[in-house]
Formats: structure tokens, sequence, C-alpha cells
């Protein structure tokens, strides 16, 4: 079996920073520099989309230089907004265009048309805006920007893309509007206004409130951390490889983000957190994992998903080869991703020999200490899945047959490479 080795190891910039600081380019108003941003298809898509608006994007020795003169000088696009594969972009964008004096259209590959969007639509047309949506749900959608009116909200949902496409919209609206999500979900959002030292009100951690901007802001630098979702698989192959030993320097470790480093830990990993700061107001640090011993079972509940449900997958691996039950409960945000990633999870783990057994949106995991594999490794397209399935490589038995590793681009391209690299 193999075993990890990398020390100084850098992941690439954070997906969901890089997006926010593109967004937040447009109402800049001269040109900005965003440093370390991420190579992910996923940004790629936000930057062609904010283009078609009237923003223009230079890339200077990985950095990208943004330049734009306002938000009011953004124009219609004279062609169909194309999100691609991200859910980011398209959400973020109907925030964005719903105060806007004119007519756009957003569509997305045949995953992202599958993703729910009533939860984004709603709020902002409760603040003055329009959308049509293919059965009232999903994408392609026709947004009617219009005057909007701030309103405080407290939503069902424990997501940082809805709460930051109602402040997108609120920094457009006439006086204050307010988010409240039900749990904690990533401050970038927040940190990013802080950054910009925009005026915001914030009664609590659940609460995020904005006020309509009465003129353009200056432009800016922001340097972007490593993206902790990227850096998920090498912190949990390295906690279950035998002789793993990897430190990653810049991690973004934003409280919103640390359910892999939270469940780990309790999970028994040796996991060290050194050179803790702020950069641009993120909060990052060098995280360090050695594998030591086996780790124990856990129960994961629903309250504590959205700080990372996107690692979940990858986390699944660490419940294979657990002492004990790793359970899951109420994971039903991982039915509306780039997949079904619920039912996909569960269907691979089982044809791989994992104990498994599912009902509704939880699982349960019976640990093991060999998982035989050799079975084929379904995707459906899904970033999250194919580089879970290389990590499971390194585990298994036999390795699985992955359906797809191109989708790996989207969030993370170079990942194949950067794991070789470190494999032993």
């Amino acid at each position: 079996m193999a075993s990890l080795q990398g020390k100084n190891l850098i992941v690439p910039g954070d997906k969901s920073i890089t997006h926010r600081a593109y967004f937040f380019g447009a109402f800049s108003q001269g040109t900005s520099r965003i440093i370390n941003p991420s190579p992910a298809l996923d940004c790629l898509s936000t930057i062609k989309c904010l283009s078609q608006l009237g923003l223009d994007f230079k890339f200077d020795d990985g950095d990208v230089i943004l330049t734009c003169q306002g938000i009011n000088s953004l124009q219609r696009p004279q062609e169909t907004l194309d999100a691609e594969n991200s859910g980011t972009t398209l959400r973020l964008l109907m925030g964005l265009l719903a105060g806007r004096p004119f007519t756009a259209a957003i569509t997305g590959d045949e995953s992202l048309q599958r993703r729910p969007l009533k939860r984004v639509s709603e709020p902002l047309r409760q603040m003055g805006a329009e959308f049509e949506l293919t059965d009232n749900m999903h994408a392609p959608v026709v947004v009617h920007g219009n005057s909007l009116e701030g309103q405080s909200f407290q939503i069902e949902h424990s997501s940082a893309q809805v709460q930051t496409a109602i402040i997108l919209a609120g920094l457009q609206a006439e006086g204050e509007t307010s988010c409240v999500v039900p749990n904690k979900v990533r401050n970038h959002t927040r940190n990013m206004l802080k950054h910009l030292d925009l005026p915001m009100r914030s009664s609590s951690p659940l609460q995020l409130g904005v006020f309509g901007l009465k003129s353009q802001i200056s432009p800016f630098e922001m340097i972007v951390p490593g993206d902790i979702s990227s850096a998920a698989y090498f912190i949990v192959a390295a906690s279950l490889l035998s002789g793993s030993d990897i430190s990653i320097d810049n991690l973004g470790i934003d409280p919103g983000r640390t359910l892999v480093l939270d469940i780990l830990s309790k999970m028994g990993a040796s996991i060290e957190i050194t050179n803790t700061r702020l950069l641009c107001q993120e909060p990052v640090a060098t995280v360090s994992v050695q594998h030591k011993n086996r780790l124990n079972g856990i129960t994961i509940k629903s309250g504590e998903l959205a700080t990372g449900i996107d690692e979940l997958p990858v986390l699944a691996l660490a419940g294979a080869f657990c002492q004990g039950k790793f359970i899951v409960h109420n994971a039903s945000e991982l039915r509306h991703k780039e997949s079904d990633r619920l039912s996909l999870l569960v269907d691979n783990l089982k044809s791989a020999g994992v104990s498994i057994k599912s009902s509704g949106d939880d699982f349960e995991i019976e640990g093991s200490l060999t998982v035989p594999g050799g079975s084929l490794w379904k995707t459906s397209g899904d970033h999250r899945l194919a580089m879970t399935g290389l990590i499971a490589n390194l585990l298994f038995e036999q390795p699985v047959e992955i359906d797809n590793l191109d989708c790996i681009a989207v969030s993370y391209p170079a990942f194949k490479a950067d794991l070789d690299l470190i494999k032993v």
C-alpha cells in the first residue's frame, strides 16, 4: 500500500473565494489583481460570463487582472450566459443580475440544469427581481433585473451560495438587506466585505446584512489561500495510509469550511495546525498530517454538514477503514450537487465491498481493515466522486475503474499529477 510524503505541499487557490473576488470586482471602478486564483474550470466559467457583461480579464503569470468601471457599467449580454457546470456561477449571477436594468438569460450543462434554483429566485423575487425558470425550478433561467428593495430573510437551507446571491443583490438595493442561515456556513462573503471595507451588519455568526452602495468600490488586491476542499483528499489519504507525513502551506481554514479537519480529529487523526494568521481577512495556516493509528468511528449530525458537504465523499473513505461505525445523518444536500452524489457514493462503496447501508438521506458504514475494490466507480461526471475514486485506489485491495477522470478539471485540473508527486 502506498503512503504520501510531501512537505510544503501547495494546493490551488480556493475556488469559492476566487468566484467571489470576480463577482465583487463587478462593483469596483478600476483595475484589481487576484493573486493565486483557482484554475478550476468553474472559475473560468465565471470569467466568461462576467466578460460578456463588460468586465475585462487578463492573465498575468498566474494572477488575474480584472478591470471594471463599476456596477452601472455592466451591459446586457448579446448571448445567453453559459455557467457550464458551475452552480456557484449560476446562483451568484442571479444575485448580480437581479438589480441590473436589463434582461439576461443563463444556462448550464445537463448536470447544472438539474440543480434547484427556487431557493435563490424566491428571495430575489421578494426584493423586486423577476425570473423565468424552467419548470419553475431549473435553468435555463431568464433574469429580468429591476430596482430592488432591501429585505430581511431567514433561509431554510444552510447555503453560502444563496446567502451570497442575496448579498450581491442587496448591494444594489435601497436600504438594508439581511440574510440569516440555520447553521454555520463558509464566511468568504463576510470576509470579502471586510477586506473591501464595505459597511455591513452582523449580529451573530449566522446573520449577514449589507446596505445598498451609494458609490463604486475602489479596486483591490486579493490573495487567495489554498482550497481546503482540494486539500481534503490528501488529508484523508494521509490519515489512512501507513507512513504518510504531509504538510500543506497557506491553506484556508475558515471555520465554515473545516468539516474534514474537525471530523478526522475527532476520529483520532494526527493533525497539527500551525502558523495561523489572516490573509486578506481569510484565516490561513499550515496543516500537517501524519498517519498514527487506525481511526475511530463517529456520528456526523446534519447541522455539521454545511461546513464541508463537498468533502463528505472522501470522508466516507475514512469511515470505510475506521474502527466501529461511521454514521451520517441527513446528507440530503448531496443529492443536489453535480450528481445525486449520495446515491452514487453509496452504490460505489457497496460495489467495492464496503459494508454500507442507507435509509433516506442517512447512511451508515461498518468500518473494516480491508476493502476488496476491483469494481466500476461511477461518477456521472462529478469531479468530487472522481477524485474520491483516485484516493480509493490508494486504499482498496484492487483498484476501481473510474468511468470519468476528465471531470476533475472542473475544480482541480492538476489533482492526479499532484497526487502522483507525493505518492511513494
